[in-house]
């Protein structure tokens, strides 16, 4: 999939690329995952969108 940017927030991801809310959340709380990250004080959660695509492809695939 191709996504508009390389670094998006969860609304984003909901908004432009049609993933449900609680799928992206399953994802953000895979133990050891390295792609969705929030910042100190802050409630957004930010996707590193082609860590998040390799994540998924190895999800899949097994």
């Amino acid at each position: 999939m191709q996504y508009p940017r390389k670094i998006m927030k969860t609304s984003e991801l909901v908004r432009e690329c049609g993933y449900t809310r609680e799928y992206l959340m399953q994802m953000a709380h895979i133990p050891g995952q390295r792609y969705a990250k929030k910042l100190p004080g802050g409630r957004d959660i930010y996707w590193d969108t082609e860590k998040f695509e390799r994540a998924q492809e190895k999800l899949y695939v097994r």
